[in-house]
């Protein structure tokens, strides 16, 4: 009998939880003494429809205050078109490399809305079902009581394996061998009973799905390479092995960041109590489980061109905002998947409160994407995924809209908890509130 291993919280997490407060009390009149606009370059290039204009002033105005310590890219579609693209910033400040129309930048857990879409192409062409096992495909996954996970099982993260109990190895992912690890492990949890973050392995099973569905064997990578980029003309890549000097050098946020933030958004002491307070040791574990996959204190192991290299269908795309929007509007136009299967992506299938087993912070999830609640239509969703640090990809079905935001100056939160997107977001909507 399969034993799936429980998770306490307890004593460890109040405690953690109790010293970032105090730092946060001590930090307090750091903000208003620490020079925060160190060299801003808030010099914006590109184009945006004149509706737009409180945007592009929104994106601007993070240069300015010293939010954009790097380089940024936004770009928007509307109705089928181009209404915003612009960019600022540097793409290497160390070595005075300014942010272009060029340039491309890993976008991290972003990634997985790729990979996402890469599998409602399959079900679109009807190679698989959501609510197929995964078994069906891939027989060997079934081992040690994962028999019934689904492929919305794995898109929900309800897979059970939000790491291997062994490290996975660089060479593992170049010989394919990963795949059959990831076949014999065992769940920490009962598959389809919980749902908990998978940073590197939902790429991974998705690998071993497409490859057993696919007559010519592909991964999600290649799959997403000669099937939608090369057909569409996309400058995205799922693993990069170009030249490097089109990618962003990505950097990590300065203690004084982390501070300012916290002051400003105290649910940050939350974020960082639960990732580094919990008893259960999940973050190091995960740390473990990939060791040449790092994001912090300058530690950005995707700088490296052999790890940026790597088709992980979870972690390395590398692409534009303009070509992220771009795909993602096709996707909403009918050019990628039918109304048909648009119409299954658009409604989550777990919104219901739950306890999240990674970050414990419930997420409403479905079909490999994270939803909200439309800002102003009531009882449907808007869709995408962030990436660590700020990245994200936002599919709004409802008012046709797509918005897509990249930086290389990697930012304390994301998603809801990343100010500098959300001060865009903001502007966006009032705007679309009005049209």
């Amino acid at each position: 009998m399969i034993q799936f291993e429980q998770h306490m919280y307890g004593p460890s997490l109040n405690s953690s939880l109790k010293a970032l407060f105090l730092i946060y009390l001590i930090s307090f009149p750091y903000i208003f003494y620490y020079p925060f606009v160190q060299d801003a370059s808030d010099t914006v290039r590109g184009y945006s429809d004149k509706r737009f204009k409180k945007v592009v002033e929104a994106f601007s105005s993070n240069f300015a205050s010293g939010y954009e310590r790097e380089g940024a890219a936004l770009t928007i579609y509307h109705r089928g078109k181009q209404v915003v693209n612009i960019w600022g910033g540097y793409a290497d400040r160390s070595a005075g490399r300014k942010w272009t129309a060029n340039t491309i930048t890993p976008v991290f857990s972003a990634t997985k809305a790729i990979a996402s879409l890469v599998i409602a192409v399959l079900v679109d062409r009807g190679v698989l079902k959501y609510e197929d096992r995964v078994v069906k495909y891939w027989p060997a996954y079934g081992a040690n009581g994962k028999e019934n996970t689904t492929i919305e099982d794995v898109l929900t993260h309800k897979a059970g394996i939000p790491y291997l109990k062994e490290q996975i190895l660089i060479e593992d992912i170049q010989s394919g061998q990963i795949l059959n690890k990831v076949a014999s492990a065992i769940p920490l949890w009962e598959p389809g009973t919980a749902s908990g973050y998978h940073p590197v392995t939902f790429g991974l099973i998705l690998d071993g799905i497409l490859a057993n569905v696919d007559p010519k064997g592909r991964n999600v990578a290649q799959f997403f390479k000669e099937e939608i980029a090369e057909v569409h003309g996309i400058d995205t890549h799922i693993g990069f092995a170009g030249d490097h000097k089109r990618v962003a050098k990505v950097t990590t946020p300065m203690f004084w960041e982390f501070v300012r933030d916290m002051i400003k958004d105290p649910r940050i002491i939350l974020m960082l109590g639960i990732i580094h307070g919990r008893p259960d040791d999940m973050v190091r574990k995960l740390t473990w489980n990939t060791p040449w996959f790092q994001a912090d204190w300058n530690n950005v192991t995707l700088n490296d061109p052999s790890i940026l290299s790597l088709p992980l269908s979870a972690v390395t795309g590398t692409t534009s905002a303009s070509e992220l929007a771009r795909l993602f509007s096709m996707m909403l136009s009918s050019k990628l998947i039918s109304n048909l299967t648009l119409s299954q992506i658009v409604e989550p299938t777990l919104n219901s409160w739950h306890l999240e087993q990674v970050t414990l912070w419930p997420v409403i999830k479905g079909h490999g994407f994270f939803y909200e609640p439309h800002p102003f239509i009531s009882g449907v969703y808007t869709f995408g995924h962030p990436g660590w640090g700020g990245h994200f990809i936002h599919v709004d079905p409802w008012t046709e809209t797509v918005i897509t935001y990249v930086s290389n100056g990697l930012k304390t939160g994301s998603g809801e908890l990343c100010a500098p997107y959300m001060s865009i977001y903001k502007e966006v909507y009032s705007i679309l509130s009005s049209v």
